[in-house]
């Protein structure tokens, strides 16, 4: 019980410091304009994702470094060392499910695509975007919070169920949140977790993340996760059918999404199991 509860410490601390970071590194950010206003650009959102990625870590290294007192980018999963393939898995799974989930989509008329705009400056700032989104929330879900339940002994698969559901939680503001999409996200977050907890390396995670968002938005025209995004490759006309292609909240509020998810989940875990050791921590935590 002790564990837990000095678990549970430390996510409140670093909650707490998180936001403490946050808000003073966004005082000039708040300044300089409205982040809702139409024309502030992706400018602004990009720097906003960058101080909240920055933010994660000082938090992340602080409770690391001062309270755990272990080595912070191996503890938190941002080696790189043979970890080039978990990019290109991440790429693979993200297009692997969108080539799916949107071909059957367009097949059974789910969704119609409308016009072609190919904008390449657009198209690299939404990467960039993207990029920031990853880092901060792999980051803190997995990096952190899923890292600390595993390092207290916590049974692999409960650790990555909780932190899914966490990592669910933090999208309950988004636009047009729902319960299916409430439970697609959850599962989105065990899908993006399911090699972390075999590996405790982030960057498959991180891959997966920024392409399955850039892949749906940017590229697709989807919305994503309710938000809309202002310069897409393709355009979309979605039909009445909202339970097939997600309607105004993305391919994340859709039953195809639901399936490939579970299928991809199922993939990775049987390969993880049948073929990896699992991770195992030789540094003293703390707990």
């Amino acid at each position: 019980m002790k564990k837990y509860l000095i678990l549970l410490a430390k996510l409140v601390v670093f909650a707490l410091l998180f936001v403490l970071i946050m808000g003073g590194l966004s005082v000039p950010l708040m300044l300089t304009g409205d982040l809702n206003a139409a024309d502030s650009g992706d400018s602004l959102f990009i720097v906003a994702e960058a101080i909240q990625f920055v933010s994660v870590l000082l938090a992340s290294w602080i409770i690391i470094r001062f309270w755990d007192k272990l080595p912070f980018v191996d503890n938190m999963g941002f080696s790189l060392r043979g970890r080039g393939k978990d990019l290109l898995l991440g790429l693979a799974v993200a297009a692997g499910i969108y080539a799916v989930g949107f071909g059957v989509s367009v097949l059974a008329g789910w969704v119609n695509v409308t016009g072609v705009h190919f904008d390449a400056v657009s198209l690299l700032v939404s990467f960039i975007l993207m990029v920031m989104v990853a880092l901060a929330e792999e980051s803190m879900v997995r990096g952190f919070v899923l890292g600390h339940m595993l390092d207290v002994g916590m049974n692999k698969f409960l650790a990555l169920v909780l932190s899914s559901l966490i990592f669910a939680a933090m999208h309950l503001g988004n636009p047009g949140m729902s319960v299916i999409s409430f439970i697609n996200i959850a599962l989105a977050g065990v899908l993006l977790g399911a090699a972390y907890i075999y590996t405790r390396n982030l960057w498959f995670s991180i891959s997966l993340h920024l392409f399955w968002n850039w892949i749906q938005g940017p590229v697709l025209g989807y919305e994503v996760s309710g938000t809309s995004n202002t310069s897409t490759l393709l355009t979309l006309n979605l039909s009445d059918n909202t339970l097939m292609n997600g309607g105004n909240f993305g391919f994340e509020a859709s039953l195809p999404c639901t399936i490939l998810m579970l299928a991809a989940i199922v993939c990775i875990i049987y390969l993880f199991e049948n073929n990896k050791k699992p991770y195992e921590k030789t540094v003293s935590n703390g707990y």
